[in-house]
This record gives structure tokens, sequence and C-alpha cells, in this order.
């Protein structure tokens, strides 16, 4: 199968951070760029060696993309979409997917019904460590997940009005801890049955959204989650333009066997800790087996279903569903399956 052509659009700091992945891609090569700001475009086709288009819907349409990655604000993603759909164009893209249900499921329906592939890049998506203990515990070798547990604190986006604004993303939860409610649903590989929001004002009660968000998500089989972020600290933001801000994130987790699983830095070199009864076993943390952009053109070649490192389009919704249902109902449970 010869390289994927991808037309890229959205140009802005989210591109910045898939300068790596799109590098290290054997399967890829960038055809197209576009971006409001035709300079950023221009930047990034000088860089790859590819052309800038003149609109999101001319890069959809030409000949020389075969996905398009639509790396834009969820707010403005649903009809770039649903053209790219519509044109018969794969498609990577970006957390959150949306900012409804409904959205999303207008999404799904484009997708599935032109028979593209689309997949969305999450945190665990470039990140080892989540690579590695997914392996580990798909062998059963220290049982399965029973709680998972991860806190996040960093400065509120107060550059970026549209991640305050619940019509178009909405709050801390939506924003940044979607990252890790994928990455629990992902490790415990078993289905969320209920779900129960807090949400607060700290420190900053001008906000549009809650500054302090907190879910503990229940799983079949005794699993649970426990997932909290607060923007209500003043941290240190160190530069707007490439979302620079100072960020701290706790996290353990625990399996039905006892086993305490934590992230080490030993002689240079990240492992996972697997502690019992004072007794410690060590899990070298090994790369990904593949970018995101090889996982999305696999999954065209084989014609299967979008797994591995990139989310689904419908792992993806589910994300927005939880979020939004628990949402709707701050402090009761809900039943989500």
């Amino acid at each position: 199968m010869p390289p994927l052509r991808l037309g890229i659009i959205g140009c802005g700091d989210f591109l910045r951070l898939q300068v790596p992945a799109i590098n290290n891609s054997p399967d890829l090569v960038v055809t197209t760029f576009f971006d409001p700001d035709r300079a950023r475009a221009e930047k990034y086709a000088a860089e790859f060696g590819g052309r800038v288009a003149g609109s999101a819907d001319e890069a959809i349409r030409s000949d020389e993309v075969d996905a398009v990655g639509i790396f834009v604000p969820p707010w403005a993603r649903k009809p770039l979409v649903l053209s790219a759909a519509a044109h018969g164009k794969h498609i990577i893209t970006t957390k959150p997917l949306a900012p409804s249900i409904a959205d999303c499921e207008e999404m799904i329906a484009a997708v599935e019904g032109a028979g593209v592939a689309c997949g969305v890049i999450y945190n665990r998506t470039e990140t080892p460590m989540i690579g590695t203990l997914k392996q580990v515990l798909d062998s059963g070798r220290f049982g399965k997940l029973a709680l998972f547990k991860q806190d996040w604190l960093h400065h509120y986006p107060s550059w970026n009005d549209w991640a305050l604004d619940p019509s178009k993303n909405g709050g801390p939860f939506m924003d940044a801890m979607i990252h890790n409610l994928n990455i629990a649903r992902y490790l415990m590989g078993r289905p969320a049955t209920r779900g129960t929001l807090f949400s607060d004002r700290h420190a900053h009660p001008d906000l549009t959204c809650a500054d302090t968000e907190f879910l503990k998500l229940d799983f079949t089989d005794a699993g649970s989650a426990h997932l909290f972020i607060t923007w209500a600290a003043d941290l240190a933001v160190y530069e707007t333009k490439g979302n620079y801000r100072e960020h701290f994130d706790i996290w353990y987790a625990i399996t039905d066997q006892g086993w305490r699983v934590t992230a080490q830095r030993v002689e240079d070199r990240d492992v996972l800790s697997f502690s019992r009864d004072g007794k410690q076993e060590v899990v070298p943390v090994g790369p990904l087996p593949e970018t995101p952009y090889d996982c999305l053109a696999r999954a065209i070649r084989d014609k299967a279903p979008v797994a591995g490192v990139l989310a689904s389009l419908r792992e993806a919704a589910e994300d927005i569903r939880i979020i939004r249902m628990t949402g709707a109902h701050a402090g009761h449970p809900v039943e989500l399956a």
C-alpha cells in the first residue's frame, strides 16, 4: 500500500505537538495544509513539503488527499467531519470529539455510512507508559484493574474562551480530564456502568464553567476510576501561544490481586512498579508499536475498525456521553449502561 496522503486542516498549537509523530510515521506523507491564518499553513508546508490550500473545502476535495487531519476546536469540527466523510476521505482528529451527544451521533452516522475510517487522538495515543500498562493488564499477570486514580492541577486556559464555554467545550473535565477518562476506560477494558460528577467553583467565580471537577466512574466486575481536575490554583502560565503552563499529574492504580501500580524513573529509564506485601516487581516501559497515523493507515489497509493507540469514533463519542450525562445530574449517580 502506498503512503497515506494526509491533508491537514488547522495548523495551530496541536499540530506543533504532532510533528514528531508525523515525522516518525513511515506510512504517511502530508500533501496539503489549510488554516484561516495562511502564514501558519505556509510554515508547515515549508517544513513538510506540502502545498497550502485556499480553503478547508479545497483541502478535503483534493485528489492528493486520502485522509484529513481535522485539528480544529470541537465546536468547529462537525461540518468538516461530515464533509470529509461525504467525499470519501478518512479522518484523524483529536479530543474532545464534539460539544454534544447529538453532534457525536451525527458524525458517527456520516462516517459509518460512508465506510471511511476515523480515529481520535488522546494522550494515551503517544504515551508509552499507558501502552505498556495496557499490555501488562491484558496479560493478566497482576490481575485486572480494580481502581484507577488520577489528579490533575493546572491553570485554566484564560487565553482560550471556547474552552471555558459550555456550549463549545466547557470546563476542566471536557477540556482536559477527558484524556484520563479515556485512559481509565481503555485500561479497564470493560463497560462503565455508573458515573457521578461533582463540579465546584473555588477560586474563579467569574468563569462560565466550574474550576474544579471530580468524576467517580464505576465499571462491571467491581472496577472504579476516580478522576479529579482543578483549575482553581493560579499556577504559572509560561506561554499562551504554545499552551505552556504549570501542570501537576498524580496517579496510581490497584489491581484486584492487590498490586499497587505507579510510574517511576530508575537509572534514567521509565518503569512501572508493581508492589504488594512489601515486594516489588518492575516492568520496563517499552515503545509504542506505532504512531497514530500508522494506526489509521493500518485500519484503512486492513479494512478493519480503528483500534490500538487511536481511539475509535464511537469510543470518543462515549467519553462525551459520559461527561454530558453525569454533568446534567451533578452530584447524583447516573446509570450509563
